[in-house]
């Protein structure tokens, strides 16, 4: 079905219920008028019959009937309820009143009350309890619209006057004096004031219908020719004002919408090889960053070697130069110690030579000892002892000089090896110094060539932050255009799908194509931990970034 078609369908479906809506809410105002309009009538009917019986009643009372008369001539017809007496009781007439205008209307009317005198006054059990409820309380009137009785109750209440007791009052006052009223009947007793029975009219709903189903008749015969008329210029409207401009329309949204689709197409594909591109030069960037970290790491590490190699160097240099100073003290030492031991065999010939001469002079003392006699036998005793003395202090003397000879010979050697060993500590000095120089250079072009790697890799890194951000952008790029491809197609459905409802085609608009997917990514993060010494260089390992996720 064409767009015009559904909008004049739709226009005379808003139509038809707001007609079928109207039509029902007119039935129910007709309805509720029309029970309003019985209620008012059937309310004025009893008014009425209430002031004819207050008209008939002051006639009474004023003596306008000849009650003897009217007594004698019941009497003589012996009918009461043909008679004139009988139509002079006021309430007799109103309900005259009442009877002649629902017999107008076609009411049921009924005068019902306990104890009735006539026993078709004997209230049904709807009567009865219209009557309890005038009964007990000042109601001026009683109303009931029964839809599943199909009925219409209206009833007054019907309350005792002046003269109604002289039928009903005390019996006391009977005109004949025994109890009974003028027409033989027993008096009640009833006071002035009092509810006895009720005007009760009854009429059913059919004709309160039969009213509210003409008017929607005739509601209906005027709405149906103006909805036509309706439905028809919304119809020629519509496809003047919207169809064809809305065709127009869709025709330069279709041939957009194609272009569109090619176009995102195109860039699509290019942002896809883009991003491939942009991946495989991050992931070399990664490697390459990581090859550098490894560098770095390992040129800190030698320049660090160098600066503690340096410091070595200094400190060995430092104990060669001790260690020579050392020598030549020793040297200067064992010089002294040498110098000593000349000066301790000179003193050691000197002793000797005393013990040479003791000797002599004790083997001169022997002598002259012998030559004595037993004079001179306590000196050669001394003499004796003082030649032995001298001869141990000659053999000490020797036995001395023998190691003072060898002390001598030994320290010439240790000065010999002392001379030696300074001469080679002084070769070790020259070499360590030399050393030193050469790993100061070294330890130098190691911190320059560390800083000049750091530099490097710091714009490596960088460079690769760049290239990740590029490659990232380049999915997002690809991502989009993607998501634009998917969506231009979902267009050119929709423009399909759209000129299907507005040329009303029986063929079904194409479904829109599915999304392609994405291909894996292709870029990993790479932690920035410089790497351990003995590791070689590590590829990334970090999350992937997809095209979804950018």
């Amino acid at each position: 079905m064409k767009l015009g078609n559904k909008i004049v369908s739709i226009a005379l479906v808003a139509i038809t219920i707001s007609v079928a809506v109207g039509l029902l809410v007119q039935s129910r105002i007709i309805h509720d008028q029309g029970i309003k309009l019985t209620r008012e009538t059937m309310r004025a009917a009893i008014v009425e019959a209430e002031n004819v019986r207050g008209t008939i009643s002051k006639l009474n009372t004023s003596g306008a009937f000849d009650r003897g008369k009217l007594i004698a001539e019941y009497k003589a017809s012996g009918d009461l309820r043909g008679s004139t007496l009988y139509k002079t009781i006021p309430v007799v007439a109103a309900w005259d009143a009442i009877q002649k205008v629902a017999d107008e209307n076609q009411w049921t009317f009924r005068v019902p009350k306990h104890h009735a005198r006539n026993e078709r006054n004997t209230p049904t059990e709807e009567e009865s309890a219209i009557i309890d409820i005038f009964e007990r309380g000042d109601v001026p009137e009683y109303f009931k619209v029964d839809p599943s009785a199909n009925s219409i109750i209206y009833a007054r209440p019907i309350k005792l006057t002046a003269d109604c007791l002289a039928c009903h009052g005390d019996p006391k006052t009977s005109p004949t004096g025994d109890g009974l009223d003028i027409v033989g009947f027993k008096m009640e007793n009833w006071k002035e004031g009092e509810v006895h029975g009720a005007f009760v009219l009854k009429t059913s709903l059919d004709g309160v219908n039969s009213v509210s189903r003409a008017g929607m008749a005739k509601t209906i015969t005027w709405v149906l020719p103006v909805a036509a008329l309706v439905g028809l210029g919304a119809f020629f409207f519509s496809h003047k004002t919207i169809i064809r401009p809305l065709e127009a329309s869709i025709s330069v949204i279709d041939a957009a919408s194609s272009q569109e689709e090619s176009a995102a197409r195109e860039i699509a594909t290019a942002s896809q090889r883009l991003a491939e591109g942009a991946s495989e030069q991050a992931a070399s960037l990664e490697e390459t960053s990581a090859t550098l970290e490894e560098i770095s790491s390992m040129t800190k590490r030698n320049a660090e070697h160098a600066g503690n190699a340096e410091a070595i160097a200094s400190q060995t240099r430092s104990a060669a130069d001790n260690g020579t100073a050392d020598m030549e003290e020793m040297v200067r030492a064992m010089g002294e110690i040498k110098a000593a031991s000349d000066n301790i065999s000179k003193i050691i010939k000197t002793i000797d030579e005393i013990a040479f001469q003791t000797n002599i002079l004790a083997l001169n003392a022997a002598v002259e000892a012998a030559r004595a006699g037993e004079a001179g036998a306590g000196f050669a005793v001394v003499a004796d002892e003082v030649r032995s003395l001298a001869q141990r202090s000659a053999l000490a003397a020797k036995e001395t000089a023998d190691r003072i000879t060898d002390s001598i010979q030994k320290s010439e050697h240790g000065v010999r090896v002392s001379g030696k060993v300074s001469a080679s500590l002084n070769d070790i000095a020259d070499k360590a110094r030399r050393m030193n120089e050469l790993v100061r250079e070294i330890a130098s072009g190691s911190n320059e060539q560390s800083q000049g790697v750091s530099q490097v890799n710091t714009a490596v890194g960088q460079l690769d932050s760049v290239t990740q951000s590029n490659a990232a952008a380049a999915e997002q790029s690809a991502s989009a255009s993607e998501e634009l491809s998917a969506q231009s197609v979902e267009l050119k459905a929709a423009v399909g799908r759209l000129v299907a409802i507005v040329s009303g085609a029986s063929t079904r608009a194409p479904a829109p194509a599915e999304r392609p997917t994405p291909p894996p990514p292709a870029i990993k993060s790479v932690s920035k931990q410089p790497p351990k010494a003995s590791a070689k260089p590590a590829a990334g390992g970090g999350d992937a970034l997809s095209f979804r996720d950018s």
